[in-house]
């Protein structure tokens, strides 16, 4: 086994390039949120961007911020579509950047793209408010894995058979094609799990996918698919692209370097020559050929094709499929290699409170007095990373009132939370029972006395006979609660 140490400034230099990547043409949204008792206030600020230009300037506030001159028109379709879900004419336009803005209650609209709801809930002793919302993604996690492994296996599949094709008579070879078809194909299954428990971590913390791609390096260090030697050259180059880009295009240094990793497999020395036909690792013009023709025969491709032939009856103008694409989808629905890249378009969520929420995955801005949230989504259309939900409930306790029938400001945060839940779900008659109550209240001598009294009309002291343990009436809670909170 080697030690990772030796190599960790290689490995950590390669997940930058990994992680980071380069901008291309992106969309950035902006939401910003204003509740308003039943009703919160939605701005949605939209426009598309092609690469990054920065350039400095000051928002309304005054503070400095980055922008880019490079704005270019929203795809007609998808702004139809936001448009839509706002009231009419609403719409605003300066300079490619788009603003538009409605009221909204309960369900949130599908503007950016997901599911959101928020609730207010009111009582003479406060109010309680929740925001969720989910923005794109896929949240069904066993799809996603099936998906995931039978790409795994498609991969392997193809790679076993194109190595038959090319290096089946080579002295050795069945040791490499066991090698492919038992530990690479579970390799590559586990591969998949960890860069996928590395993409659903780094939503809650700094830096995970870099932990988790030095991980899966770690895991093939072991696995002996390079040794410490190697390893500068595959990520030199980017290990990945190996699976993004099989074609002619391939760097040919990297392809040389996938030689001597496969001859190991096939049992030969270091010293030993790399067997003629595996030099075609070394000649990228002739993989591609050969991985094209070898592509062109299987099964996978033959289908498309007659799907192809099926499409033309109704697109007489539909592109043959080229069979690299049979490679290429089943990458896309491995979902790794693509992964650091995947969620291409920014998002910034802003949700204007009075305080600091109570429970929330955002970050309270308290000079803003905000709970933002800034994050990448991937395409509308995409649905293959786990979707960005953002959370909050927060409190706003009635003093004046608790003040004059409490003597004290006794039901704030959690506690406050879940009075209004508990108060939201009494019917009108009962409710009009415990309000009147509350009005009743007097601070001072025997306040706690007359809380512990309270009893709804029809509720019984004890309930069960005989054996049975008394059920709590309905009553029990909100005493209890409001005479802890006076303690």
């Amino acid at each position: 086994m080697h030690s990772l140490h030796k190599c960790l400034p290689v490995l950590l230099s390669a997940m930058a390039f990994l992680v980071a990547g380069c901008r291309g043409p992106h969309n950035n949204f902006s939401v910003e949120l204003t509740p308003r008792g039943n009703i919160i206030e939605r701005k949605l600020v939209f426009y598309h961007e092609s690469g990054v230009k920065p350039v400095f300037y000051q928002d309304a506030r005054g503070k400095l911020m980055i922008g880019t001159t490079n704005i270019q028109a929203f795809e007609p379709g998808e702004l139809a579509a936001i448009t839509a879900l706002y009231p009419a004419n609403n719409l605003i336009n300066v300079g490619n950047r788009y603003t538009i803005q409605g009221e909204f209650s309960n369900e949130l609209p599908n503007d950016v793209g997901g599911a959101g709801a928020y609730n207010h809930l009111t009582n003479s002793l406060g109010e309680a408010g929740f925001y969720m919302e989910r923005f794109r993604g896929n949240d069904d996690l066993i799809v996603l894995s099936e998906r995931r492994i039978k790409a795994a296996d498609q991969l392997t599949d193809i790679i076993v058979g194109w190595s038959q094709t090319e290096l089946g008579r080579e002295p050795g070879y069945d040791k490499l094609r066991q090698f492919l078809n038992v530990d690479f194909r579970h390799d590559l299954k586990n591969l998949g799990a960890y860069w996928w428990e590395g993409q659903l971590a780094d939503g809650y913390k700094n830096n995970a996918t870099e932990e988790f791609a030095v991980r899966s390096g770690q895991y093939l260090l072991e696995r002996g698919y390079f040794t410490t030697g190697d390893i500068s050259g595959w990520f030199e180059w980017g290990m990945l692209s190996l699976f993004v880009n099989v074609s002619g295009n391939a760097p040919q240094t990297l392809m040389q370097r996938i030689q001597r990793p496969m001859a190991r497999k096939m049992g030969l020395a270091e010293t030993e020559t790399v067997p003629a036909l595996l030099s075609c690792l070394a000649d990228g013009t002739r993989m591609g050929k050969s991985f094209d023709e070898y592509l062109a025969g299987t099964d996978l491709y033959r289908a498309r094709i007659e799907q192809w032939e099926k499409d033309k009856k109704l697109k007489p103008d539909a592109k043959k499929p080229e069979p690299l694409e049979v490679w290429n989808d089943a990458v896309k629905d491995f979902n790794l290699f693509n992964a650091p890249f995947g969620k291409t378009h920014d998002l910034a969520v802003r949700l204007s409170l009075e305080s600091p929420p109570v429970h929330s995955n955002g970050r309270w801005d308290k000079a803003l007095k905000q709970v933002v949230w800034k994050t990448h989504i991937e395409d509308r259309t995409s649905a293959a990373h786990l979707p960005v939900c953002c959370y909050a409930s927060w409190t706003q306790a009635n003093e004046a009132f608790q003040k004059k029938h409490l003597g004290k400001v006794a039901l704030i945060g959690d506690e406050l939370t879940e009075y209004c839940l508990w108060r939201s779900g009494l019917d009108m008659q009962r409710g009009g029972e415990w309000d009147t109550f509350l009005s009743r209240l007097q601070p001072g001598a025997g306040l706690m006395e007359r809380i512990d009294a309270f009893r709804f009309s029809g509720e019984s002291d004890q309930a069960g006979t005989n054996d049975q343990q008394p059920i709590p009436g309905i009553s029990v809670y909100p005493r209890e609660l409001l005479k802890t909170a006076l303690r």
